[in-house]
Formats: structure tokens, sequence, C-alpha cells
């Protein structure tokens, strides 16, 4: 049964649907897709390239792994999918060695199980990005080097530092500095494991992770200069770090505690869980040294993050498997425990994790009338399915006298009959109001191979229209560009309604040779924010008299 229930698990959160839907916009996805398609193209697997120029935004290893997919599946949505998804799989089955080695075998695997339902591991594991297979390496190096250490078992230290080298080779030197900062802070809060931290061989470790990782860097500098140099090491880490998006603005004071809310959010349903353990070590409650390495991953984390001038909710994600380690020990804590009192807190967050459960489910309903997409009738399903097991979670906890079960499985069905109805009845909805694919695959049949396209004013969707038309896009930022584009009539250039109104409106010969109506955004507070303002109608045009060829 446990396997059988993991497998389903596995199946809803990670791989079902993993390919259905289009690239999202705006996001990164159809960038690193894009730019893996084209190092394989090109043969040079270790040069990022994007729409044909340099492309120095993260090492080459991401890349290297969608390349192999590509290999085995073609240039699909699923295959660029595929690489976070197998690293959510290694995440969770790493969460569960490391909380067993931790908190003994009896244990089990509630972390990972926590861990697997939260909304963003079903997020960014389905997202071509490279978060979840930074976050596998990152927090598998840390796990390794702590136990260790900690365990007395020196041969598990050379693994921590090859899943250090490849988190650098993924997403830069901020795996090293990471790990760093969490061993550092442990130190601090976990006297014991002191003298034992010493015994590893670092020298050897650093020596091991920069014989691997220094050889790519070196090659990219010596083959580029300055323009990696300034391209990478400044402008996508000391840049984004200190000043922000803009790498010639003075810095500006960012908002310290801004991801206080993403963690409080973002871990629901078990934020009330971690929230009454902490409760509980304020009120005396003397947490292990275990307890005490996870809390200062997590606490090193966050504050690294919070001072940083560029912030996206998914950075933070590599602290989610330590704090969903930490409520899976509060949780068994707590179901262990000879008297109530102490864990008083703990009791109460459990408690308020299944009102949070049926909360949700209240919440969703204005959520899902103000978006502007024709939803099927299933997904009135949710609110009832979250109402329901959130009031039998606490019901059930009260007759217990607030001892929890085993297992949160009222939460977890519940959590993964809601992912079921989006990856039913919402994704195709969204699909079929997603525009750029369907133009896009119009433009590449519809003019020759070797005829280039265009992109006018449309920022958010470059990415994901470069890979669909699969050649080299003109990006045009003004009246000017498109002018200079426009200079036959075997170009065609994909626009927005409004801005094909101005363009018109100057005297240009322009016509609609193709559109589409679709969603402008499709994420975040916007979508519900602009209401049907976001149906907007995407054109691609050419000048008048225009026959494209077909192939």
């Amino acid at each position: 049964m446990p396997w059988l229930g993991w497998a389903l698990v596995v199946w809803v959160v990670v791989f079902w649907r993993l390919g259905f839907p289009s690239f999202w916009d705006p996001g990164d996805e159809a960038q690193y897709a894009q730019a893996s398609r084209e190092m394989l193209a090109n043969g040079n697997w270790l040069v990022p390239t994007y729409n044909g120029r340099l492309f120095p935004d993260k090492p080459p290893l991401f890349y290297l792994l969608q390349i192999l997919a590509y290999c085995a599946l073609g240039p699909t949505e699923f295959a660029a999918r595929l690489v976070p998804a197998l690293s959510a799989v290694g995440l969770f089955v790493g969460v569960i060695w490391f909380e067993r080695r931790l908190f003994g075998p009896r244990t089990g695997t509630l972390g990972a199980l926590m861990l697997a339902v939260l909304p963003a591991t079903f997020a960014l594991s389905s997202y071509g990005i490279l978060d979840m297979t930074f976050t596998a390496f990152v927090f598998t190096g840390f796990a390794l080097l702590t136990v260790a250490a900690l365990h007395a078992r020196p041969r598990l230290q050379y693994g921590g530092y090859a899943c250090v080298a490849l988190a650098i080779l993924t997403k830069g030197p901020l795996g090293l500095v990471l790990v760093a900062l969490g061993m550092g802070l442990a130190l601090v809060v976990t006297p014991v494991l002191r003298a034992r931290v010493f015994r590893l061989r670092w020298v050897l470790g650093l020596s091991m992770i920069a014989i691997v990782t220094l050889p790519w860097f070196i090659y990219m500098w010596w083959q580029f200069g300055d323009a990696f140099v300034n391209g990478y090491a400044f402008r996508e880490n000391v840049w984004l770090y200190t000043r922000g998006l803009s790498a010639t603005a003075p810095a500006a004071g960012a908002p310290r505690l801004s991801y206080t809310r993403v963690l409080l959010v973002g871990l629901l349903p078990w934020t009330p869980v971690l929230i009454g353990r902490l409760c509980d070590l304020a009120r005396g409650l003397r947490p292990s040294s275990e307890e005490r390495l996870l809390w200062a991953w997590a606490g090193a984390v966050t504050l690294f993050f919070s001072f940083s001038h560029f912030k996206l909710d998914h950075y933070l994600y590599p602290v989610a498997p330590a704090l969903c380690m930490l409520a899976a020990h509060a949780w068994r804590d707590l179901r262990a425990a000879p008297r109530l009192r102490p864990h008083l807190g703990t009791a109460i967050g459990v408690l308020l994790s299944g009102v949070t459960v049926a909360v949700s489910g209240l919440a969703l309903v204005p959520l899902v009338r103000d978006v502007p997409v024709s939803m099927a009738p299933s997904i009135d399903l949710v609110p009832i399915v979250l109402l329901a097991a959130g009031g039998w979670t606490v019901v059930r906890l009260l007759r217990a006298r607030l001892r929890p079960p085993a297992l949160p499985l009222g939460g977890v069905a519940a959590l993964l009959v809601t992912y079921s109805v989006v990856l039913v009845a919402v994704l195709p909805e969204f699909e079929r109001v997603k525009p750029v694919k369907d133009l896009a695959r119009w433009v590449a049949t519809s003019v020759p191979a070797d005829a280039r396209v265009g992109a006018y004013r449309i920022d958010r969707w470059n990415t994901s229209w470069r890979f669909y038309v699969d050649r080299f896009v003109d990006e045009l930022a003004g009246p000017d560009d498109f002018d200079g584009f426009m200079d036959d009539d075997q170009k065609l250039c994909v626009m927005m309604q409004q801005d094909f109104d101005e363009l018109v409106a100057g005297g240009r010969p322009i016509e609609i040779v193709q559109e589409r109506a679709g969603l402008r955004v499709t994420s975040g507070h916007a979508l519900k924010r602009n209401g049907a303002a976001n149906l907007k109608t995407f054109v691609v045009v050419g000048r008048k008299s225009a026959q494209p060829e077909h192939r």
C-alpha cells in the first residue's frame, strides 16, 4: 500500500499531463527550452545560446540534461519538463533518506509526503526551469555533508561535495554559498556538530568541487572574455543580488520581510504546524541537534535571499524540504508524546492545518468566479472536497483530543483531488486561450524556412514565440525597428491588435494575415485583477498584397 500510495502521489503531482500545456508566459520555460535546442543543433553543448546569441544566464548542466531528453524524445514540452520532474522524484528520495537518518527509521516518509503535495512542488516539478533541479542537488549535498559529520560516516561527504558541484553547474556559485551559510549557521546553533564538522576533509572537498566546476567558467572566460564576465559574473550574480534587474541603477532598499509572506502562504497547509512548533520551542521545549540543523538551513537560505534586491518566490524553494521535515518531526513528536501540554502549540497547529484546508475551499469560490476563463463544472468539486476534507480532519482531531493520525490523509487526498481537477479541467481551458503556440505554428508552415519573422512589442511572449516558430526572431521595440524589418513581402510579424491599429494609423501598408484572441496573462494576481481585460487579440501581419508561401 505505501508503494501504491507513493506511485499515485508522484503520478498526480509530477508526471500526469506533463507535456500537455504549451510553455507558460511570461517565464523562462521557453527560453531554457530554446537554448537547449540551439545547443543541440549547433553541436556545442558547453556554450548556451538563445536566438543565435550568447546566453550566459546559467551554467550548462540544466541545458545538458534537457539536451539528453531531446535526444531521446525530441524537442517537445514533455522533454523540456522531464528534467525538473525527475529532479522532484530524486528530491523526494533524498528527503526520505535524510529524514530517516536524522530522526530514525520509524519516522517514515511523512516529511517527503508533505513536501510532495505542496502547491509549489506541484508547480515547479512540471515547469521547465532549473529551480527544482537545483534544489535536489543543493539540499542533497547539505544532507550528505551533515549526516557524514553528525553520524561519523566520512564516505558520505564525497557524495555531498559532488552534489554541491552539480548545484554550481546548475545555478552557479549560489550552490556553494547556500551550503556554506547553512553549515555555518548550523555550527552556531548546534555545538555538538562543531568538532565533527571540522573532521571532514574540507580542503579535499573544495578541491574536488573546483576541479569539477572551474573548467567551464575558465573556458567561457577564455572564449568570450568580458562578454561572459559582464553577462554572467556581474549581471546574473553580483548586480542581480545587489541592484535588482538594472545593473546601472543605484542600489535601492528592498523589502527584507517580503519572503515572510512567501513562507507563510507557500507552506500551506503545514504552516500552522511549523508556527505551533516554534511556539513550543519558545515555551521551553528543547530541540534536538538534528532539528537545529534543519532550522539552521531554513534560516540561512531565507536570510540570504531576503537581502537580495531581486526576488522571485520560487528562489526560496530550497527551504521547503527542511521545513516539511520539521513539520513532520513535530507531527510525530506530538503523536508519540506522553503528555500533550509541552506540545500544545503543535497540537493547535495541526488542528489549524485542517481549518486551513477547509477555509481554502471557501476562499477558492470567488477566485474561480473572477478568472476570465470558462471553467468546466468539475471545478466546483474543488471547494467541496477541500471543505469536506478540512472539516473531517478537524472533527477527527477533536475526537482524538488533538492527537494526530499517522498520516494527514484528509489534507493529502484533498490536494491530490484539487491537482487532478486542475490537470483535467483547468489546463485545457487555459490552453484554449493561450494564443502564441497556434499563431507560431501557423507562421512556421506559411513562410519559407529561410524567411525571417518578427515580434513587435510582445516582450513577455518573445521566448515561446521563438521556440514555436523555430527560427531566428527579430525582436522589434518601436516603429523605426518595424519599418526597417518589413522591407519585403515575405516577412511576417506578430503583435497585439492595438499596436497594429497604431501602425496602420501611421500610414504603414500592412494587413492582418492571421489573428487569435487569447489571454494576455495566465498567472498571478494580474489574472484576477484585470479580469476580462486580459483577453486580447494577437495578430500576425504582413505587407499588403503579400501572399505567404506555403511549404
